[in-house]
């Protein structure tokens, strides 16, 4: 076998194919006589059939399978030999295929992973946007906990609206004049600040002091999932008209309900609080630290990416946008498509950044060996399963049975490369703005 490599542009290559006549033939005749042997033939007891019998039967078949063979096992050394990272599966030229008295011929096309120049500073700086973990904080936190075993009560008429009430109304709500929906009998949290689902800012303060009977209005931003459609990010003019008021009345924190929460005293609460308020703050630091990276080596790095797979993905995301808005908002197949379809251009951007940065993660991984190695993987699938309460090597034999352990493989890499670029980050941090 022989191969020649043409470049055809930054991340596709054409492979050209030659394979001797001598080699498909002994390979179709492997598979013939082991037909012969293993199969009976009416009029012939099995192993007995004549090869000719057997040829005539399955050699269309044989031939096609010994070919996808060959090929295959010609694609692979051909990858090896001239070290190429092929992405995606090779498109084969039908209109080459060269089959002869002489040689085999075939023509395969195949997109590569860019080649990217790294261009890595000493060090990144990054600021992150973290709140103190101060007592207030804790108490706030101790408070939402304590929400879960509150009771609403219903209060005394002509009782007014306090800021830990939850109401119940219906909202009328207009743009620029024009009357968009009415939702009749939506709540309202006003601890939390949300009205009929939406975020709305100093809910409690336009609330205060008003009454069951009373309509108060209000400014918000349209949210994605408001319905009707078309309205969304619009600023709406809100009109509640409070209808039911009741208050949230939180539990005492004495011995019965500390012991619910399973801890012995208010200190401890409070220091199981402040643990797992310091724990999400170093995940969301990192979480911002990582996007902060990010986005300094999508914009220091110009990469040009593989066409046919850039499209592929873009359809796919495409595709799974409109099974989400099916899903979750109950359209049917046509409107679902169409919806998704509108979002093409963005979705076309983040698809292009993802690729981007996982050709540059992947890069790095290579560059400064990073990469998870297979016994790695297999750990992970292990411990994941084990987690899950799974027999850990079903899992092992699942995943490699189904290919899925290579994205364990690439996921693991990320992480790797993720934390090491961390440890280039100068930080700094600072207080989330006051609103």
């Amino acid at each position: 076998m022989s191969c020649t490599v043409k470049t055809d542009g930054p991340c596709r290559r054409t492979l050209n194919f030659e394979l001797e006549r001598a080699e498909l033939e002994r390979e179709i005749e492997q598979r013939l006589n082991k037909i012969a042997a293993s199969s009976a033939f009416k009029g012939f007891r099995k192993g007995k059939t004549p090869i000719d019998l057997v040829r005539r039967t399955h050699g269309k078949k044989v031939t096609d399978e010994a070919r996808q063979q060959l090929m295959g096992q010609a694609f692979s050394a051909a990858v090896k030999e001239h070290e190429l990272r092929p992405v995606g599966d090779p498109v084969l030229n039908l209109q080459a295929i060269d089959e002869g008295d002489g040689p085999v011929t075939f023509e395969l096309a195949v997109e590569i992973a860019p080649q990217i120049d790294l261009t890595l500073p000493e060090s990144f700086a990054v600021t992150v946007t973290l709140p103190s973990i101060d007592d207030e904080l804790v108490e706030g936190e101790v408070g939402r906990i304590l929400e879960r075993f509150g009771k609403l009560e219903e209060l005394a008429e002509g009782e007014a609206i306090g800021n830990d009430d939850l109401l119940e109304g219906d909202v009328t709500y207009s743009v620029d004049g024009e009357h968009v929906a009415t939702h009749e009998g939506k709540p309202a949290f006003l601890r939390h600040g949300i009205v009929d689902g939406i975020p709305v800012e100093g809910l409690s303060d336009a609330f205060a002091g008003k009454h069951t009977g009373d309509r108060v209005s209000f400014t918000a931003k349209l949210p994605e999932h408001f319905e009707p459609k078309g309205w969304e990010d619009r600023e709406a003019e809100i009109s509640f008209e409070v209808l039911r008021h009741r208050r949230l009345v939180l539990p005492e924190l004495n011995e019965e309900t500390l012991k619910t929460l399973g801890v012995e005293s208010e200190e401890q609460l409070k220091q199981r609080v402040r643990a797992g308020l310091e724990s999400q703050r170093t995940q969301a630091a990192a979480g911002q630290i990582d996007r902060s990276i990010e986005e300094q080596l999508l914009g220091s790095h110009s990469i040009e990416l593989p066409e046919r797979l850039l499209a592929k993905t873009i359809d796919r995301k495409v595709h799974e946008v409109a099974h989400q808005l099916m899903e979750q908002r109950g359209m049917q197949a046509e409107e679902g498509h169409e919806a998704a379809e509108a979002q093409r251009e963005e979705l076309t951007k983040s698809s292009n950044e993802g690729l981007c940065l996982a050709f540059l993660l992947d890069s790095i991984a290579q560059a400064h060996n990073l990469k998870a190695s297979p016994e790695q993987a297999v750990e992970q699938v292990r411990v994941l399963a084990t987690r899950e309460g799974s027999d850990p090597e079903q899992a092992v034999a699942k995943s490699i049975q189904e290919g899925w352990i290579s994205e364990v493989q690439e996921q693991l890499s990320n992480e790797q490369v993720r934390a090491w670029l961390r440890e280039r980050a100068q930080v700094t941090e600072q207080q989330p703005a006051e609103s």
